[in-house]
Protein backbone atom coordinates (compact mmCIF):
# COMPACT_ATOMS: atom_id res chain seq x y z
CA UNK A 1 0.00 0.00 0.00
CA UNK A 2 2.58 2.39 0.94
CA UNK A 3 4.65 1.77 -2.12
CA UNK A 4 2.03 2.14 -4.35
CA UNK A 5 1.08 5.45 -2.43
CA UNK A 6 4.35 6.89 -3.22
CA UNK A 7 3.95 5.77 -6.93
CA UNK A 8 0.75 7.20 -7.47
CA UNK A 9 1.38 10.53 -5.36
CA UNK A 10 4.89 11.09 -5.55
CA UNK A 11 5.09 13.37 -8.93
CA UNK A 12 1.82 15.13 -7.66
CA UNK A 13 3.72 16.02 -4.38
CA UNK A 14 6.50 16.90 -6.23
CA UNK A 15 4.98 18.85 -9.04
CA UNK A 16 3.00 20.58 -6.11
CA UNK A 17 6.17 21.64 -4.33
CA UNK A 18 7.98 22.84 -7.38
CA UNK A 19 4.54 25.41 -8.26
CA UNK A 20 4.75 26.40 -4.62
CA UNK A 21 8.26 27.66 -4.96
CA UNK A 22 7.88 29.33 -8.41
CA UNK A 23 4.96 31.20 -6.56
CA UNK A 24 7.44 33.04 -4.52
CA UNK A 25 11.03 34.24 -4.49
CA UNK A 26 13.87 35.97 -2.73
CA UNK A 27 16.31 37.50 -4.02
CA UNK A 28 20.05 38.79 -2.80
CA UNK A 29 21.39 41.97 -4.51
CA UNK A 30 24.23 44.75 -3.48
CA UNK A 31 26.38 47.05 -4.60
CA UNK A 32 30.14 47.86 -3.21
CA UNK A 33 31.85 50.74 -4.18
CA UNK A 34 35.03 52.37 -3.23
CA UNK A 35 37.49 55.40 -4.53
CA UNK A 36 40.46 56.83 -3.78
CA UNK A 37 39.88 60.66 -2.96
CA UNK A 38 41.76 63.85 -3.01
CA UNK A 39 39.56 66.15 -0.37
CA UNK A 40 39.76 69.56 -0.13
CA UNK A 41 37.06 72.07 2.55
CA UNK A 42 38.86 74.94 1.16
CA UNK A 43 39.34 76.27 4.69
CA UNK A 44 42.59 78.70 5.15
CA UNK A 45 45.60 76.69 6.58
CA UNK A 46 43.96 73.22 6.47
CA UNK A 47 45.00 71.98 3.11
CA UNK A 48 43.88 68.62 1.10
CA UNK A 49 43.84 64.97 2.73
CA UNK A 50 44.09 61.60 0.92
CA UNK A 51 40.86 59.28 1.69
CA UNK A 52 39.42 56.11 0.80
CA UNK A 53 36.09 56.09 0.68
CA UNK A 54 33.03 53.83 0.47
CA UNK A 55 30.17 54.61 -1.96
CA UNK A 56 31.09 57.83 -3.98
CA UNK A 57 29.38 56.27 -7.19
CA UNK A 58 26.42 54.01 -5.02
CA UNK A 59 26.02 53.31 -1.49
CA UNK A 60 27.70 50.16 -0.77
CA UNK A 61 24.71 48.28 0.33
CA UNK A 62 23.09 44.73 0.69
CA UNK A 63 19.73 43.65 0.59
CA UNK A 64 17.08 41.47 0.29
CA UNK A 65 14.04 41.34 -1.47
CA UNK A 66 10.97 39.08 -2.33
CA UNK A 67 7.50 38.44 -3.83
CA UNK A 68 4.75 35.90 -3.06
CA UNK A 69 2.22 35.61 -5.64
CA UNK A 70 -1.06 35.28 -3.42
CA UNK A 71 -3.49 34.73 -6.33
CA UNK A 72 -5.94 37.06 -8.16
CA UNK A 73 -3.17 39.75 -9.76
CA UNK A 74 -2.38 40.18 -5.67
CA UNK A 75 1.49 39.83 -4.70
CA UNK A 76 2.75 40.12 -1.13
CA UNK A 77 6.39 41.46 -1.33
CA UNK A 78 9.93 43.22 0.69
CA UNK A 79 12.50 44.59 0.46
CA UNK A 80 15.16 45.33 3.74
CA UNK A 81 18.23 47.06 2.79
CA UNK A 82 21.96 47.47 4.50
CA UNK A 83 24.03 50.08 3.67
CA UNK A 84 27.53 49.82 4.82
CA UNK A 85 31.23 51.40 4.74
CA UNK A 86 33.26 49.39 2.68
CA UNK A 87 36.45 51.28 3.51
CA UNK A 88 35.87 50.24 7.40
CA UNK A 89 33.15 47.33 7.07
CA UNK A 90 31.25 49.10 9.43
CA UNK A 91 27.20 49.79 9.25
CA UNK A 92 26.49 53.93 7.92
CA UNK A 93 22.69 54.30 9.81
CA UNK A 94 20.81 51.70 11.11
CA UNK A 95 21.44 48.02 10.20
CA UNK A 96 18.16 48.32 7.93
CA UNK A 97 18.48 51.91 7.77
CA UNK A 98 18.17 52.19 3.81
CA UNK A 99 14.64 50.62 3.47
CA UNK A 100 12.82 48.35 5.48
CA UNK A 101 9.10 47.58 4.21
CA UNK A 102 7.15 44.82 3.48
CA UNK A 103 3.07 45.45 1.21
CA UNK A 104 1.17 44.61 -1.14
CA UNK A 105 1.04 45.26 -4.88
CA UNK A 106 -2.05 44.29 -7.64
CA UNK A 107 -3.73 46.00 -9.95
CA UNK A 108 -4.50 48.78 -7.60
CA UNK A 109 -1.02 50.13 -6.84
CA UNK A 110 0.70 49.33 -4.18
CA UNK A 111 0.87 49.79 -0.15
CA UNK A 112 4.14 49.97 1.59
CA UNK A 113 4.37 49.84 5.32
CA UNK A 114 8.04 50.54 6.66
CA UNK A 115 11.15 52.78 6.37
CA UNK A 116 10.18 54.33 2.81
CA UNK A 117 11.55 56.87 0.35
CA UNK A 118 9.77 59.95 0.62
CA UNK A 119 7.67 60.93 -2.46
CA UNK A 120 9.91 64.50 -2.78
CA UNK A 121 13.30 61.70 -3.05
CA UNK A 122 11.66 59.95 -6.19
CA UNK A 123 11.26 63.54 -8.03
CA UNK A 124 15.14 64.58 -7.00
CA UNK A 125 16.37 61.37 -8.02
CA UNK A 126 15.01 60.73 -11.17
CA UNK A 127 15.93 64.02 -12.27
CA UNK A 128 19.44 63.98 -11.21
CA UNK A 129 21.82 63.54 -13.82
CA UNK A 130 24.45 61.58 -11.55
CA UNK A 131 21.39 59.76 -10.01
CA UNK A 132 22.60 60.72 -6.75
CA UNK A 133 25.84 59.70 -7.38
CA UNK A 134 28.71 60.92 -7.56
CA UNK A 135 30.17 64.20 -6.09
CA UNK A 136 27.90 66.98 -6.73
CA UNK A 137 24.64 65.14 -6.73
CA UNK A 138 21.58 66.80 -5.44
CA UNK A 139 21.71 64.81 -2.37
CA UNK A 140 23.50 67.83 -0.78
CA UNK A 141 19.52 69.52 -0.38
CA UNK A 142 18.60 66.64 1.76
CA UNK A 143 19.46 66.73 5.66
CA UNK A 144 19.32 68.78 8.71
CA UNK A 145 16.98 71.14 8.18
CA UNK A 146 16.23 71.22 4.57
CA UNK A 147 14.54 68.12 2.77
CA UNK A 148 13.63 64.68 4.38
CA UNK A 149 14.66 61.68 2.25
CA UNK A 150 13.72 58.43 4.06
CA UNK A 151 10.59 58.26 6.48
CA UNK A 152 10.40 55.59 9.36
CA UNK A 153 7.21 54.20 10.63
CA UNK A 154 5.30 55.42 7.14
CA UNK A 155 2.65 53.73 5.58
CA UNK A 156 2.98 54.56 1.61
CA UNK A 157 0.85 54.30 -1.20
CA UNK A 158 1.10 54.41 -5.17
CA UNK A 159 -1.02 54.41 -8.13
CA UNK A 160 -1.06 52.05 -10.89
CA UNK A 161 0.24 54.10 -14.15
CA UNK A 162 -2.62 55.57 -16.02
CA UNK A 163 -0.99 56.61 -19.40
CA UNK A 164 2.46 57.16 -17.78
CA UNK A 165 1.12 59.31 -14.67
CA UNK A 166 1.59 57.77 -11.31
CA UNK A 167 0.84 58.95 -7.74
CA UNK A 168 2.53 58.81 -4.29
CA UNK A 169 1.34 59.37 -1.19
CA UNK A 170 2.58 58.83 2.37
CA UNK A 171 1.79 59.92 6.14
CA UNK A 172 4.57 59.25 8.68
CA UNK A 173 3.26 60.21 12.05
CA UNK A 174 5.75 61.38 14.86
CA UNK A 175 4.63 58.55 17.42
CA UNK A 176 5.45 61.04 20.30
CA UNK A 177 9.00 60.62 19.77
CA UNK A 178 11.88 63.33 20.74
CA UNK A 179 13.03 65.47 17.60
CA UNK A 180 10.36 63.51 15.70
CA UNK A 181 8.00 65.03 13.09
CA UNK A 182 4.87 63.74 11.41
CA UNK A 183 5.25 64.13 7.23
CA UNK A 184 2.48 64.21 5.06
CA UNK A 185 3.94 63.64 1.51
CA UNK A 186 2.62 63.51 -2.28
CA UNK A 187 4.23 63.30 -5.88
CA UNK A 188 3.23 63.11 -9.22
CA UNK A 189 5.11 61.41 -12.05
CA UNK A 190 5.16 61.54 -15.65
CA UNK A 191 7.16 58.98 -17.28
CA UNK A 192 7.22 58.38 -21.17
CA UNK A 193 8.89 57.81 -24.76
CA UNK A 194 11.91 59.15 -22.79
CA UNK A 195 10.09 62.55 -21.13
CA UNK A 196 10.01 62.42 -17.41
CA UNK A 197 7.94 65.26 -15.38
CA UNK A 198 7.13 64.84 -11.63
CA UNK A 199 6.52 67.39 -8.64
CA UNK A 200 5.96 66.55 -4.79
CA UNK A 201 5.19 68.42 -1.76
CA UNK A 202 5.92 67.45 1.90
CA UNK A 203 3.86 69.32 4.90
CA UNK A 204 6.34 68.55 7.83
CA UNK A 205 5.04 68.84 11.24
CA UNK A 206 7.16 69.21 14.22
CA UNK A 207 6.07 68.47 17.89
CA UNK A 208 5.90 72.25 18.47
CA UNK A 209 2.79 72.59 16.25
CA UNK A 210 5.19 74.26 13.68
CA UNK A 211 5.43 73.18 10.07
CA UNK A 212 7.78 73.22 7.65
CA UNK A 213 6.68 72.95 3.76
CA UNK A 214 9.14 71.21 1.11
CA UNK A 215 8.94 71.48 -2.65
CA UNK A 216 10.32 69.42 -5.35
CA UNK A 217 9.97 70.01 -9.61
CA UNK A 218 12.35 67.75 -11.76
CA UNK A 219 12.11 67.41 -15.65
CA UNK A 220 14.20 65.00 -17.87
CA UNK A 221 14.57 63.52 -21.33
CA UNK A 222 16.32 61.23 -23.55
CA UNK A 223 17.16 61.24 -26.78
CA UNK A 224 19.99 59.09 -28.73
CA UNK A 225 22.55 58.66 -25.65
CA UNK A 226 21.88 62.09 -24.90
CA UNK A 227 19.90 62.76 -21.22
CA UNK A 228 19.10 66.25 -19.98
CA UNK A 229 17.82 66.33 -16.52
CA UNK A 230 17.33 69.23 -13.95
CA UNK A 231 15.31 70.07 -10.93
CA UNK A 232 14.57 72.84 -8.14
CA UNK A 233 14.27 71.59 -4.45
CA UNK A 234 12.93 74.05 -1.91
CA UNK A 235 12.57 73.64 1.76
CA UNK A 236 10.74 76.26 3.56
CA UNK A 237 11.34 75.61 7.12
CA UNK A 238 9.01 77.28 9.88
CA UNK A 239 10.27 80.78 10.61
CA UNK A 240 11.70 83.59 8.49
CA UNK A 241 14.90 83.47 7.22
CA UNK A 242 15.22 80.19 6.91
CA UNK A 243 14.09 79.08 3.36
CA UNK A 244 16.70 77.06 1.31
CA UNK A 245 16.53 76.86 -2.09
CA UNK A 246 19.01 74.55 -5.17
CA UNK A 247 18.80 74.48 -8.30
CA UNK A 248 20.40 71.41 -10.63
CA UNK A 249 20.80 71.47 -14.44
CA UNK A 250 22.95 68.56 -16.44
CA UNK A 251 23.45 66.82 -18.76
CA UNK A 252 25.31 63.28 -20.01
CA UNK A 253 26.11 61.53 -23.46
CA UNK A 254 27.17 57.40 -24.06
CA UNK A 255 30.65 57.56 -25.27
CA UNK A 256 31.16 53.69 -26.27
CA UNK A 257 31.08 51.56 -22.84
CA UNK A 258 31.88 54.73 -20.97
CA UNK A 259 29.36 57.87 -20.43
CA UNK A 260 30.17 60.92 -19.28
CA UNK A 261 28.03 63.43 -17.01
CA UNK A 262 28.06 66.86 -15.85
CA UNK A 263 25.95 69.18 -13.77
CA UNK A 264 25.77 72.84 -12.76
CA UNK A 265 24.55 73.71 -9.31
CA UNK A 266 23.40 76.69 -7.14
CA UNK A 267 22.38 76.71 -3.75
CA UNK A 268 20.86 79.67 -1.67
CA UNK A 269 19.85 80.58 1.84
CA UNK A 270 17.98 83.66 2.67
CA UNK A 271 19.79 86.23 4.17
CA UNK A 272 22.40 86.27 1.02
CA UNK A 273 24.52 82.97 1.46
CA UNK A 274 24.71 81.31 -2.11
CA UNK A 275 27.17 78.37 -3.66
CA UNK A 276 27.75 77.72 -6.82
CA UNK A 277 29.20 73.94 -8.11
CA UNK A 278 30.43 72.25 -10.98
CA UNK A 279 30.69 68.40 -11.44
CA UNK A 280 31.65 66.15 -13.81
CA UNK A 281 32.54 62.63 -13.88
CA UNK A 282 32.85 59.67 -16.45
CA UNK A 283 31.71 55.97 -15.69
CA UNK A 284 33.46 53.18 -17.76
CA UNK A 285 32.16 49.63 -17.65
CA UNK A 286 34.30 46.96 -17.47
CA UNK A 287 31.50 44.32 -17.74
CA UNK A 288 27.34 44.68 -17.29
CA UNK A 289 28.07 44.68 -13.22
CA UNK A 290 31.80 46.52 -12.91
CA UNK A 291 32.61 49.37 -13.69
CA UNK A 292 35.20 52.37 -13.13
CA UNK A 293 34.71 55.97 -12.78
CA UNK A 294 36.59 59.15 -11.83
CA UNK A 295 34.90 61.92 -10.63
CA UNK A 296 35.86 66.04 -9.92
CA UNK A 297 33.39 68.77 -8.30
CA UNK A 298 34.06 72.13 -7.31
CA UNK A 299 31.85 74.54 -5.16
CA UNK A 300 32.10 78.41 -4.86
CA UNK A 301 30.48 80.01 -1.66
CA UNK A 302 30.31 83.59 -1.13
CA UNK A 303 31.23 85.52 2.33
CA UNK A 304 28.04 84.16 3.61
CA UNK A 305 27.84 80.23 2.88
CA UNK A 306 29.59 77.13 3.56
CA UNK A 307 27.79 74.85 1.50
CA UNK A 308 29.39 71.21 0.65
CA UNK A 309 29.58 68.77 -1.99
CA UNK A 310 27.80 65.12 -1.63
CA UNK A 311 28.35 61.78 -3.45
CA UNK A 312 26.16 58.97 -2.43
CA UNK A 313 27.21 58.10 0.83
CA UNK A 314 30.18 60.86 1.79
CA UNK A 315 29.93 64.75 1.37
CA UNK A 316 32.71 67.65 1.49
CA UNK A 317 31.79 70.63 3.88
CA UNK A 318 33.44 73.47 4.89
CA UNK A 319 33.12 73.83 9.19
CA UNK A 320 30.48 75.33 10.56
CA UNK A 321 32.59 79.04 10.86
CA UNK A 322 34.29 78.86 7.34
CA UNK A 323 32.36 80.97 5.76
CA UNK A 324 33.40 81.43 2.13
CA UNK A 325 35.48 78.52 1.96
CA UNK A 326 35.43 76.90 -1.74
CA UNK A 327 35.11 72.85 -1.00
CA UNK A 328 36.42 70.46 -3.92
CA UNK A 329 37.60 66.78 -4.31
CA UNK A 330 38.62 64.53 -7.10
CA UNK A 331 38.14 60.65 -6.56
CA UNK A 332 38.89 57.48 -8.71
CA UNK A 333 36.33 54.78 -8.22
CA UNK A 334 35.63 50.86 -8.61
CA UNK A 335 31.83 50.16 -8.56
CA UNK A 336 30.17 45.86 -8.12
CA UNK A 337 27.17 45.55 -8.44
CA UNK A 338 25.21 41.78 -7.93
Amino acid sequence: MTKKFWLVAGPALVAFHWSAQAQSSVTVYGVVDAAVAIEDTGEAGRGSRKVLNSGNQSSSRLGFRGTEDLGGGLKAVFNIEHGFGVDTGTADSAFWGRRSVVGLEGGFGSLMLGRELSPIAGVASASDIFGQGFFGTNLSAFGTGRLTRRLSNSVNYRTPSFGGVRASVVASPSEGAAGASKVLGLAVEYSASGLYAGGGYHDVERLTGEKDKEYAFGLGYRFGSVDLKGNLLVADPAGAGNKFEQLNLGASVGLGKGRLFGNVQSNRLDGGAKGTGLAVSYAYDLSKRTNVYASYARLSNNERARFGLNSSSTNVTPASAALGADPSVMAFGLRHRF
